[in-house]
């Protein structure tokens, strides 16, 4: 398999690190447990591929290192686990590369919408600029590691409206929820609704009784939320290729032997064309039984949504990003 610019970047990087740490006197790794989170339930591609992952670790090791998920958000909001992982309370967590961005903001660029043209484009880019962006700067300052770049799916539009949402127009005056992070914020109201900030793990309850009218996720996680029973369109917006991460506590990371952090790493690329075709798979399999439920499926005028979009995030981010922008989009 070959392997990417990236992850191979960071294996060199574990070969090069001087302190063999997580080892006993004789110089043998020793054994060692570990707690990951993940913002996902069960059902969903990252999760189960993620409990794959811990197994096959767990195998490969001989039953040195066990990892233990807890999914679905259990252990607090992802702004909490990064503190987590700081501190070294928490060892591995699932997230995306903008939870980074109050150690710089440049990682912000990757929730723009429509700045990547498909997932291949956008691991094209995150193999070329990810160690750059993620493992220098932000590993010095925040104490976080990236270790691992996933599809998380493109991220579409879900609504309670009585007429299908066609045009940006059609969402004026209507609340959609947004993550806190400026971008996403940003990126919701560039498709033309009021963004509204709402904790994750609060999102259907806000569905349900109104104090939203919408969200935007990809269809996987659409559906593994259940988001779909509390609304009654899904909108082909596609607006944003959703690239996720996996960071681990920097740390922790150096309290691991050098051959159970290659190990690590090997495994989690493996396992990343597994998780690539259940989202895939499940993006499709799963639209097309929301439909049959009785979920209406919209497919909207996407260029009036990407021009719009394209002009407002240019107007509030162009100066700031513009030479980051051209070098993604540059990249094929």
């Amino acid at each position: 398999m070959k392997r990417c610019m990236f992850l191979a970047l960071m294996v060199l990087t574990v070969a090069s690190v001087a302190i063999a740490g997580g080892q006993n006197e004789t110089g043998a790794p020793e054994n060692r447990e570990f707690r990951w989170y993940h913002p996902e339930p069960y059902g969903h591609p990252w999760t189960d591929v993620g409990q794959m992952i811990a197994d096959e670790v767990w195998r490969r090791s001989d039953g040195r290192m066990k990892i233990t998920l807890f999914p679905a958000g259990s252990l607090g909001t992802q702004a909490e686990a990064i503190d987590q992982l700081r501190v070294g309370s928490l060892d591995f967590l699932t997230s995306g590369p903008t939870i980074l961005n109050p150690f710089d903001e440049q990682v912000m660029v990757f929730g723009v919408p429509y700045l990547f043209r498909n997932k291949d484009h956008a691991y094209a880019v995150m193999d070329q600029l990810g160690d750059e962006l993620f493992n220098t700067h932000i590993l010095e300052v925040s104490g976080v590691r990236t270790i691992a770049l996933w599809w998380f799916g493109t991220r579409t539009l879900t609504i309670n409206a009585d007429e299908p949402i066609m045009t940006p127009e059609d969402l004026d005056g209507m609340k959609v929820r947004s993550m806190t992070i400026p971008v996403y914020r940003d990126a919701v109201s560039s498709l033309g609704a009021s963004a509204t900030p709402v904790p994750f793990t609060e999102l259907y309850m806000a569905l349900q009784t109104g104090v939203v009218q919408g969200q935007e996720n990809p269809v996987p996680t659409i559906y593994a939320q259940k988001f779909h029973e509390v609304q009654t369109q899904i909108v082909l917006t596609n607006h944003t290729v959703h690239m996720g991460s996996v960071h681990v506590s920097e740390q922790v990371w150096q309290t691991i032997a050098e051959e159970d952090r290659a190990l690590i790493l090997e495994v989690f690329e493996e396992f990343r064309p597994e998780i690539d075709e259940r989202i895939a798979t499940q993006s499709s399999e799963l639209l097309e039984e929301m439909r049959a439920a009785g979920t209406t499926i919209v497919e909207p005028d996407t260029e009036a949504f990407r021009a719009r979009s394209e002009a407002y995030m240019d107007e509030i981010y162009g100066e700031q990003w513009g030479d980051l922008t051209a070098r993604i989009r540059a990249i094929r």
